[in-house]
């Protein structure tokens, strides 16, 4: 015996298949206002932040720092020192070598102006004597620009280390002069 759906029925399916397919979207959205969980408040995420810094960078033959200007751009206070010294992976000209490229700034830390800078060094991040003494001096130089920053210890993998690279001893921890 066949079956004869008429219009109404076929109306009656296509209602009930679109009621139950909007029933099950509601369901899934994640507002937690609207499913009754949570607080009802949003948490915002802190407006970005720009700031003037000097950078630090070698000239051709690794004899000397050449201060350079990069605006950064961070979160919170604390991630403006980890954006300065990002800012110094990229060379602004092609004149000036980066002493920081293969270096990856793990995290920067500060309590009560005492920061601990965390590093480590890729193959190829790893630099003469020269270049050491300079990489020293423009992690230096630009954190101690911000004058609450009053100690820098620097690590290398977690561990304090007597030199970052072999060649020039490092200060536990490098005192603002």
């Amino acid at each position: 015996m066949k079956r004869k759906f008429g219009y109404k029925q076929l109306l009656l399916g296509l209602t009930l298949t679109l009621a139950m397919t909007g029933c099950a979207n509601a369901k899934t959205k994640t507002d937690p206002a609207a499913s009754g969980s949570g607080t009802g408040t949003k948490t915002e995420t802190p407006a970005a932040k720009q700031l003037k810094v000097k950078t630090y960078y070698a000239d051709d033959n690794l004899d000397k720092l050449i201060e350079r200007e990069a605006n950064v751009t961070y979160a919170t206070d604390a991630d403006k020192y980890k954006a300065a010294l990002d800012a110094l992976k990229t060379a602004p000209e092609a004149s000036l070598s980066s002493l920081s490229k293969g270096i990856t700034y793990r995290s920067v830390t500060n309590q009560s102006g005492n920061l601990t800078v965390d590093i480590s060094i890729a193959d190829n991040g790893r630099l003469g004597a020269p270049g050491e003494d300079l990489l020293v001096q423009s992690i230096r130089k630009s954190l101690f620009q911000f004058s609450e920053v009053q100690t820098i210890e620097v690590l290398l993998d977690g561990k304090k280390i007597e030199s970052l690279m072999g060649h020039v001893s490092l200060p536990h921890p490098m005192k603002r002069n």
